[in-house]
């Protein structure tokens, strides 16, 4: 009798063992959308210099010309709404109003932002998890815009998810052009949102949304929570009158603590990234070094309950590594590049352009892990010159770095080591290729060692340390690889170390 019941406890436990593995062996994957930077006054004849804004005699598109909305018939799915006529009165829209693809000195025809969703939903269908939808509605032009105008370009895109996507669930934050309103009202926008996106987001979730535009959502069956962040909060461009904007910091670390106690993990995401911008010769950062420094902070205090973080805003491909005060690897954030063929900085420098694009993730479901990702681009060469929308894929991570192992802090602070190593390898060469999915500039030594530091430095000290033993190596030695000694060092042991080392 003792004997059965022993076998069948056996039993029983290796039943549970091989159905616990198997839910943690579960893969799905997710989009990530970043900044679509619509614009409504695009013109195919319109000036370059200027958005491709009609020069004259424009008018600008409305809403209710261009909604996507199931009471229009539409014979062209390529120029999205040139064949679009409304079932009473209106007018045909000719093809000079709007291009069916776009130009890199403008921002996004609301005729990209349709090929991407459509694209999206080949490659897919709705066999997705979900979208993170990382913010940035409104153009690049740098300017403030009325409130119906921020709403409105959100609404569009808003819809334009929904008709693609109906049975999905789609996760939206705020960008910088979301917030570049004529109003310091912010809290319009959060009650705008809570009611545009509520069939996306269950009411804990808008309850936090309206009152400072960031929210969590646990999903059902899992272990992991994902936490979207209003980085606008942060900016450095913002009036700082307080040390937490929106409580913002407190409720985040109430959350992630929260998660560690209940054992389960964490998905971050934003828009604005932490940290410094790669492009050396810009020398941007986004956030206030203030907020910049706290949220170092948490993460590295929360290493253990964040897997991830994915953010947008720069136009450019890359990651960051986070470290503890030992140097230690302790996090990452993935930089994805957006749809905009361009983005706009603020220190009045030639925007980044870059081939259009979207990301989807491979990951485990369990707990949320990274396992990989898939990046597509449109090429706009091949586009235009048939006139017909050319998206492909650019690189798989796993392909493109075959001597990694998996996605990972650890793996991509190899693949780090691998760029210090030799800053002319093959790898290197190919994340700089990718980094701005358009072919590049030449990237100097000193541009090379820009992207060095800003990847593996988010603290601004610690990246101006970085850049300043790069520029005293260059002036001390002609040697590359004595420069590419000296900054491998200074990761290990620090500025002053270093610095003796070259004075002796």
């Amino acid at each position: 009798m003792l004997s059965n019941i022993f076998i069948l406890l056996i039993f029983l436990h290796v039943s549970v063992t091989v159905r616990y593995n198997a839910v943690k062996q579960r893969t799905g994957y997710f989009w990530q959308l970043d900044s679509a930077n619509l614009n409504l006054n695009y013109s195919v004849h319109g000036d370059i210099t200027n958005n491709c804004v009609p020069r004259s005699g424009g008018t600008r598109l409305q809403l209710e010309t261009l909604a996507p909305h199931p009471n229009y018939a539409c014979d062209s799915p390529l120029l999205l709404f040139l064949d679009c006529v409304p079932r009473s009165g209106g007018t045909r829209l000719q093809l000079e109003t709007l291009a069916p693809h776009p130009d890199y000195a403008c921002d996004s025809p609301l005729s990209l932002l349709r090929s991407a969703t459509k694209f999206m939903k080949r490659v897919r269908g709705e066999d997705i998890d979900f979208i993170l939808w990382t913010g940035d509605s409104g153009p690049n032009d740098n300017k403030l815009r009325s409130i119906s105008e921020a709403k409105e370009n959100m609404a569009l895109l808003t819809g334009l998810l929904r008709e693609e996507f109906p049975y999905s669930t789609v996760y939206p934050v705020l960008g910088d052009t979301d917030f570049m309103i004529d109003t310091s009202d912010y809290k319009q926008i959060y009650r705008f949102v809570g009611d545009l996106w509520n069939t996306w987001l269950p009411p804990a979730a808008i309850a936090t949304l309206v009152q400072g535009g960031y929210y969590k959502v646990e999903l059902a069956g899992r272990r992991l929570q994902l936490v979207a962040l209003n980085t606008n909060l942060w900016l450095k461009t913002m009036e700082i009158s307080e040390m937490d904007p929106g409580f913002q910091f407190h409720w985040l670390e109430a959350t992630l603590k929260k998660a560690r106690d209940k054992h389960q993990t964490i998905i971050i995401f934003g828009h604005s990234p932490p940290g410094v911008l790669e492009i050396e010769d810009r020398r941007q950062h986004w956030y206030h070094p203030v907020f910049n420094s706290k949220y170092n902070r948490i993460v590295q205090k929360y290493s253990d309950v964040i897997v991830g973080q994915y953010f947008g805003h720069q136009n450019t491909d890359t990651f960051r590594i986070f470290r503890d005060a030992r140097r230690n690897p302790v996090g990452f954030a993935l930089i994805s590049p957006g749809l905009s063929p361009r983005t706009l900085l603020s220190n009045g420098m030639d925007p980044i352009m870059s081939n259009p694009s979207t990301r989807l993730y491979k990951y485990s479901t369990y707990d949320g892990k990274v396992l990989d990702y898939s990046q597509f681009s449109l090429s706009m060469e091949e586009s235009n010159s048939v006139y017909n929308p050319h998206w492909k894929l650019a690189y798989n991570f796993s392909s493109q770095y075959r001597n990694l192992l998996g996605l990972t802090t650890e793996s991509l602070d190899h693949l780090l080591s691998t760029f210090q190593t030799n800053i002319m390898s093959s790898d290197f060469e190919a994340y700089l290729l990718t980094n701005s999915q358009h072919p590049p500039l030449t990237c100097t030594e000193r541009c090379r060692h820009g992207h060095l530091c800003a990847i593996s430095n988010v603290g601004y000290n610690h990246y101006r340390d970085c850049m300043s033993v790069t520029s005293i190596s260059s002036h001390q030695t002609a040697d590359p690889l004595i420069s590419v000694l000296l900054l491998v060092v200074y990761q290990l042991i620090g500025k002053k170390s270093v610095l003796r080392l070259v004075s002796d």
